[in-house]
């Protein structure tokens, strides 16, 4: 036997369970990013971590996975188009490194993907992106409530690589 003491009191109920988003417009931030190797072998994919930032659903984390090389014109094309969006949305002209995205508010659009084979179960995708919106006053609120958050983020030392990770060769 285990004594815990432990008294459900003294701890902060979760916002959300990890059923999904209903299909929306949510306030989010990249928390983390990386270049992965597609499991085809047809290229690499920037793979993003966003962290909602919405009451209701603040920490729920969605991912996306931009094609940004791809044996495929048209997938990697598609992929640039909507780093091209996010980057728009957060205000950069250019991403010489994707740690640049990092903890910059943006809106992202959620939808709800159905498995039409039934093999899978019902997935959030992240369908879109645009600016924050809303009042300056609103836009500070949440990059206040963001900044105040530091433990979640990474050390400045950690925010600058050499080199854009889309340009890493992979070991």
């Amino acid at each position: 036997m285990a004594i815990l003491d432990f008294d459900i009191n003294s701890v902060e109920r979760r916002e959300s369970n990890y059923e999904l988003l209903p299909a929306g417009w949510y306030a989010a931030q990249i928390v983390e990013s990386e270049i992965v190797t597609l499991a085809s072998g047809n290229g690499q994919a920037l793979k993003l971590t966003f962290e909602v930032l919405a009451q209701g659903y603040r920490n729920r984390k969605l991912w996306a996975r931009l094609n940004i090389k791809h044996n495929s014109p048209r997938a990697e094309g598609i992929a640039k188009q909507q780093l091209r969006e996010l980057c728009e949305s957060i205000g950069l002209a250019s991403l010489p490194d994707s740690t640049m995205l990092h903890y910059k508010p943006v809106q992202i659009r959620v939808k709800i993907r159905k498995d039409d084979t039934g093999k899978y179960e019902d997935q959030n995708e992240i369908a879109g992106y645009k600016p924050l919106g809303g009042s300056e006053e609103h836009n500070q609120s949440i990059q206040k409530a963001v900044f105040s958050q530091p433990a979640s983020q990474p050390s400045a030392a950690s925010q600058a690589p050499a080199v854009a990770p889309w340009l890493r060769k992979s070991a």
